[in-house]
């Protein structure tokens, strides 16, 4: 089970099969690679391509923590599925920790 808090949701016509709490791009697919832009947090699984899906596109998430994560760093999609700390420059930070996290934890993020 996943956690979240919406306050804006999108819909997302899947392109590709994601679970519950999987990071969606803007194509409505699930995100593999590092700091790709985040559409939202997929709030169901897709279990077929076309489905529609709400996103959580403003609110709170929880994803896997891909190395360690402090309070108030800047996050990032991860190539393995997940949240990561951002670099010095990202291109595409979605996300603030929210708790801190060690690698493989779970970290809850405010999405904005």
């Amino acid at each position: 089970m996943n956690y979240f808090m919406d306050v804006l949701s999108l819909t997302a016509t899947a392109t590709t099969l994601f679970t519950e709490g999987d990071l969606v791009d803007f194509n409505d697919a699930k995100i593999t690679a590092d700091d790709q832009p985040v559409k939202g947090v997929a709030k169901h699984p897709a279990t077929e391509i076309g489905m529609d899906v709400a996103l959580v596109a403003i609110g709170v998430g929880r994803s896997r923590a891909r190395g360690a994560i402090s309070k108030g760093a800047k996050l990032i999609s991860a190539a393995a599925g997940g949240v990561k700390v951002a670099g010095a420059t990202p291109a595409n930070a979605f996300a603030t920790a929210l708790t801190a996290a060690a690698d493989g934890e779970f970290v809850s993020y405010l999405i904005r």
